[in-house]
């Protein structure tokens, strides 16, 4: 299974009415002509990285809010869990997709809850993916028993247990 890529290209002629603008990027090269007038932008990729040796993550950043005029992120949203003592491992996630402060926090908080859950997932070299169980009363009994069970099974995984 191939490594999904993601990102955004920037056209970087001036001239051009699509100047610094986002042309959102799906398993993507390294060039990246503008579509409105065909010169070489540049492309932002979405990166992830982290500091430390510990098994266990209490902090993720979210750098968001990407400024191609000056090839800067203007923000950062940290999520920390601060009931871990000890020197644990930063998180980072660079990403040109994320605009807004709300939505840096909730990839911030999915990705800190991820990486503890899957032992290892920083080490793939690939974004954390959140998934999702979702448990209503209004499901067959059989449907219920099917998504408690696979919760059950989830948790016994579960590195911080």
């Amino acid at each position: 299974m191939t490594k999904m890529t993601r990102g955004v290209g920037y056209c970087e002629n001036m001239d051009c009415e699509d100047y610094a603008k986002g042309v959102f990027l799906l398993n993507h090269g390294d060039t990246f002509y503008c579509p409105r007038c065909r010169q070489l932008g540049r492309v932002e990729k979405e990166r992830a990285f982290y500091t430390g040796s510990s098994d266990i993550f209490k902090e993720v950043r979210v750098e968001y809010h990407f400024d191609p005029i000056n090839n800067i992120y203007r923000e950062i949203a940290i999520v920390r869990d601060e009931s871990l003592w000890g020197r644990n491992n930063i998180y980072t996630l660079q990403s040109p997709l994320i605009k807004t402060e709300k939505r840096a926090l909730k990839v911030a908080e999915a990705i800190l809850s991820d990486l503890n859950r899957y032992h290892g997932a920083a080490d793939a070299g690939e974004l954390p993916r959140t998934s999702e169980i979702i448990l209503s009363f209004d499901d067959s009994r059989e449907d219920f028993q099917r998504k408690i069970e696979k919760l059950g099974r989830e948790l016994e995984q579960d590195f911080l247990q």
